[in-house]
Parts: C-alpha cells; sequence; structure tokens
C-alpha cells in the first residue's frame, strides 16, 4: 500500500519526524543563540531602528523562525527599550575583521556614559547619554553584542510569555525540517521514477539524530540545509533538460538559498564542478550560454531584492573613524555605490571576514581546529548503520558512473565539495555546519539503492536502514547529545566534540528536575548557555569560574561539559570523580 501510494508512505514519515522534534523541543531549554535568532528576526519584521545585529545572517530564516510571533501580543521592557534606542549598549563592539574595539570614536565628544551591570549574568553596560548620536546610528555598526542581550531580555526578562515564544519559534523551525524532506522525496523519485527509493532516502533524514536534534531548534543553519539542496536540484533539473523557465527557477532557488544562510556561498564552487564535467554533453553556443547567465543571475537577484525589501538605498560614505574602528574592508569601501541590496553585502564582508575560532577535538584545543575536524565530526555523529549506507551508497554509485542522469550524480558531487570546502575552514565549533550534506547523501544512497537487484543487498539496506530508525527512537529526546555507538554513546561525548555538537545549554529543564528530586536547595553553577534561562527557571545559584570553584569548602557544583573540558578545569576532572550527570552534559560534584 504504501509503496503503491508513496506519498502516502512520506506522510506518515514526516509526521514522525513531526512528533519527535515536537517532543525534543517542548523539554529542551534555550540554547545559546535562539534567543538572539527569535528577537532579531522579530525585530525584522517589525521595522525596529536597529539591526541589533542582524546582519551577520540573512533576514528571511529568523524572519520565517520568528513569524508565529506576530500573533502575540509581546511588549518590550525598559532594557529592551533602551536597547532599541540604542541608548543601552557595550562600550566596545566587533568590528568586521579583527578583534573586539572600543566604540569611542564612533560616539559625539559630548557623550557621556554610566556604567549599568546587567543582572543576572553580571555584564556590563553603559547608559549613554548623547546629544545626537549613539553607536547603533552608524550604519557600519556590528551590533552583535548588544543582538545576544537584547534577545535574552526579550526572551526571559518576565515581560513575555518566554517558553511560549521559543516553542512557537521551533515549531516553525520543524516545518522547515520537514520541509527538506520533501525536496528529498520529491528529487529522489524524479531521478528514479521509484516510490519505494524516494521513501528510503526521506526515511535516512527522518530517522537522523542530526536532523532530529538541529531540526527542532531555532537556528539559521537549517535555512542552509533547506536552500543548498533545493538549489542544487534546481541547477541539476536545469541541466538535464536545459531551458530557459528551469534556468529562472535554478537562479531563484540560488537567491532563495543566498538569503537563508551565507554559507551557501559554496553554491558557486558547486556549480563551477557541475558545470564544468557537463560541459561536453552540453555543447551551448556562447551566446545561448550568457542568455542563460544573465536570466540565472537576475531571478537570483531579483529573490535577494525581495527579501531585503526595502531596503535597497546603497550604503551610506563610511566617516574615517568607522573605517578605522569597524575596519571596514576597501572592496566594499569601493563597490559600496553598486552594492545592492546593501545589507545583503555587508552580511557576505562581516562573513568573509569571520577570524579563526579556537576549537575543540578529542580532548585538545587549537587556534582556528584542524583539517579532518569535520570528518571526525561526521562519524563520531552519525549511527553506525547510516555509516554504512554512505560507504555502501557511494560504492554502488561508483559502480553505475556510466549510467546515471545529473539528479543522480549532482548530490554526491555537491556533498563531496561541500565537505573540502569546510574542511578548509578555520571556525571548527560544530557539526551543524555539515547539515546540508545529510540531504545530499540521503538523494545520492535512495538513487543508488535504486539500481539494486540483488535481494540479499536489498534487506540488507533496508535492514540498515530499520537500524538507524531504532538508535534515533532510542536516542529520544536527547538528540543534541548523540554519539555514535562506536565511541560509546553520549556517555562519551565530551572526549570528542563540546559546544555545539554535545552541550549547547539545552538541558537546563532537566537540571532543575534533577535538582528538585534530589532536595538540592542551591547550586554553585557554571554553565555553557543562557543564564536568563536558569533564572527564569527559578535555579538558585552562583555563577563561579574554575578558579573560584576550588574554594568551595561545602556545596553542589554544576558544571556544563562544554566549560569542563577547558584546561583551566583540569583540576577538577583529574581530582574528582562526578556524583552524577544530567543528561549527560551536565556534571554534578558533591564537596566536600
Amino acid at each position: 500500500m504504501i509503496f503503491r501510494r508513496p506519498a502516502i508512505g512520506a506522510a506518515l514519515l514526516l509526521a514522525i519526524m513531526a512528533l519527535l522534534m515536537v517532543g525534543a523541543a517542548r523539554q529542551d531549554s534555550a540554547i545559546v543563540d535562539e534567543t538572539t535568532h527569535l528577537s532579531t528576526g522579530y525585530l525584522c519584521w517589525r521595522g525596529a531602528p536597529t539591526q541589533m545585529g542582524a546582519d551577520d545572517h540573512p533576514p528571511l530564516c529568523r524572519m520565517l523562525d520568528s513569524a508565529p510571533l506576530l500573533l502575540m501580543d509581546l511588549k518590550y521592557s525598559d532594557p529592551a527599550s533602551a536597547m532599541l534606542r540604542g541608548q543601552l549598549a557595550y562600550q566596545w563592539t566587533r568590528p568586521w575583521r579583527s578583534k573586539v574595539r572600543r566604540v569611542d570614536k564612533l560616539l559625539d565628544p559630548e557623550c557621556t556614559g554610566q556604567t549599568v551591570q546587567i543582572m543576572p549574568i553580571g555584564d556590563q553596560m553603559v547608559d549613554w547619554h548623547c546629544p545626537s548620536n549613539y553607536p547603533f546610528n552608524s550604519w557600519y555598526y556590528w551590533a552583535v553584542p548588544e543582538g545576544q542581550m537584547y534577545g535574552q531580555f526579550f526572551v526571559y526578562d518576565g515581560t513575555n510569555n518566554g517558553d511560549k515564544m521559543l516553542l512557537a519559534g521551533r515549531c516553525a523551525q520543524i516545518v522547515l525540517t520537514l520541509l527538506i524532506g520533501g525536496v528529498i522525496f520529491v528529487w529522489t523519485r524524479q531521478a528514479t521514477n521509484q516510490g519505494a527509493a524516494a521513501l528510503f532516502a526521506l526515511a535516512l533524514w527522518v530517522f537522523n539524530p542530526l536532523a532530529l536534534g538541529y531540526g527542532h531548534l531555532v537556528i539559521t543553519d537549517i535555512g542552509a540545509v533547506l536552500g543548498i539542496p533545493l538549489a542544487v536540484f534546481a541547477f541539476a533539473r536545469c541541466l538535464e533538460e536545459p531551458s530557459l523557465k528551469r534556468t529562472a527557477f535554478s537562479g531563484a532557488a540560488t537567491g532563495l538559498a543566498l538569503t537563508l544562510k551565507f554559507t551557501s556561498m559554496i553554491l558557486a564552487p558547486i556549480y563551477l564542478v557541475i558545470a564544468a564535467l557537463s560541459w561536453k554533453r552540453l555543447r551551448m553556443p556562447l551566446a545561448a550560454l550568457a542568455k542563460r547567465l544573465v536570466v540565472f543571475a537576475v531571478a537570483a537577484w531579483v529573490v535577494i531584492l525581495a527579501a531585503y525589501f526595502p531596503h535597497w538605498a546603497p550604503a551610506p560614505a563610511p566617516t574615517p573613524a568607522e573605517v578605522e574602528v569597524l575596519n571596514v574592508p576597501t572592496w566594499f569601501q569601493t563597490l559600496r555605490p553598486v552594492l545592492i541590496p546593501a545589507r545583503f553585502f555587508k552580511g557576505i564582508a562581516l562573513a568573509l571576514g569571520q577570524p579563526p575560532r579556537e576549537a575543540y577535538l578529542m580532548g585538545e584545543w587549537k587556534q582556528g581546529g584542524w583539517w579532518y575536524y569535520f570528518p571526525v565530526a561526521f562519524v563520531v555523529k552519525s549511527p553506525v548503520a547510516y555509516l554504512i549506507l554512505v560507504a555502501g551508497g557511494l560504492v554502488l554509485f561508483v559502480r553505475q558512473l556510466r549510467k546515471v542522469s545529473p539528479l543522480e550524480w549532482t548530490p554526491w558531487l555537491a556533498s563531496g565539495v561541500y565537505l573540502a570546502s569546510a574542511m578548509t575552514s578555520g571556525i571548527n565549533i560544530g557539526v551543524r555546519h555539515l547539515l546540508p550534506m545529510l540531504p545530499l547523501l540521503a538523494v545520492g544512497i535512495g538513487c543508488a539503492v535504486a539500481y539494486v537487484s540483488d535481494r540479499r543487498l536489498k534487506y540488507a539496506a533496508i535492514a540498515l536502514a530499520a537500524g538507524q530508525a531504532v538508535t534515533a527512537l532510542v536516542a529520544y529526546p536527547l538528540y543534541l547529545q548523540y554519539f555514535s555507538e562506536v565511541v560509546g554513546g553520549a556517555a562519551n561525548g565530551q572526549k570528542y566534540l563540546i559546544d555545539s555538537n554535545y552541550d549547547w545549554g539545552q538541558d537546563a529543564n532537566r537540571l532543575k528536575a534533577f535538582l528538585a528530586e534530589r532536595q538540592i536547595k542551591h547550586i554553585y553553577l557554571n554553565y555553557f548557555g543562557t543564564q536568563f534561562s536558569i533564572e527564569h527557571l527559578g535555579i538558585s545559584n552562583t555563577r563561579i569560574g574554575a578558579d573560584g570553584a576550588k574554594k568551595i569548602q561545602e556545596g553542589t557544583l554544576v558544571v556544563s561539559a562544554s566549560e569542563l573540558m577547558r584546561p583551566e578545569w583540569a583540576w577538577l576532572r583529574n581530582s574528582r570523580e562526578p556524583l552524577a550527570r544530567v543528561a549527560q552534559t551536565l556534571f554534578v560534584y558533591q564537596f566536600p
């Protein structure tokens, strides 16, 4: 029945995925970036006077996630309103390139400021009093630290129902994650003309712990996971049966991808490699090629303009102080009059200017990371059955290489180019940056399995997919901290990866339940997450660092895995065994 009517089977699979993600979304507390994405998306809808640091990501994904908030009667607290005016801000900022700088040179000489301590986290902000300009009035200002603080105020300062807001945003994200499944199903079915192969490919997405773990969180990465595969699919269809209509659709899909996540710039080398391998088969006259390139570019540009409506004016000329303090790149200054929409190109400049970050892998810390970080992360964060399917699917694909169409070989090629690009990155902070590969690999495996005629191989593939499904169901709802059985599962996760791979602040709700069960009234806490959510839950705590923890004589200490694995906490790891672990990511120690 399901194979005869695969659309029904696809709907059932996506319904299962939705249930799994909604369950996890209701239980996980706010991760590090969610409040920022939710609040800046809402500000984009409301046309607030400041972008609050939103330029480091395209607006579309954040706006889609925050769209349900438009149905709520949300208010701004006094501190939040002061931040929107630019009055409450930091005395330092993140330049477009290089390290943080003070903002003094961006202010009027008559500006004065009073230091304000933001509770409960203790950050020092400044209440500025200026005759005309605050830092935010500069078009070139990147208010990323203010955006992060504003998001915590907006969601968790008690003015609004933060839990309801967060769940609404997560449900919108879940819809996007399900749409990705739809792309996988349609692509595989068009490529193979087999409903069974399309369902098989979809199942690999539905029961992937990585997809389930990140697909229910308000993060911009899912924008790339939707946009990049959709754009590659449209490009492959354009190669298979070239036409102006399909060229326009391919350009529009590319524009959509770029307005969802700047990571989608990786489409440029992917397209170049695909086009180079297809050139002999197409044999297109230069005039026809030029015409299609124009149609492609115009379609992409129209979508980008629509996403940034009505902000179509060129950026204003920067002042010398803005160039110096904010480190505006020369190419942007030179091309400024033609860079439209200006905020789109500002975002690209910010993305390209990100410096390498400190990274953690298998117990080691290193600035800029390792070339093999992402392959290792992919292996340890994927079920064994899934890895076997990836390897087996690649072998089957290679064997059928002479027979396959562009719809069948482009997902494998795009995955390879994407991984190679990621391996050159100096930002090694999360396997989530590989998420766009998952739909591509699902399609590739589904197409490869469609060629299998040996009954034993078919049963083996089905058994592996079923094994992956069992793994995903057993891991529920702790998908973010899932690790492969080969490395000992989530219990050993911190030995390999931390941060958004494992411990992103998602377990505050579980910590509260644990403390209530053990009747622990107060804790010392070093938490890798949104401290506002800790206070929102009413967890009585004293924030403490590694040096301060050495002085604890009596009491309960809770340390997040992402903090515990830092060098300054080595004394605790080496001297004590935890009393307990909350959801594997929060280590509980009892003193004395």
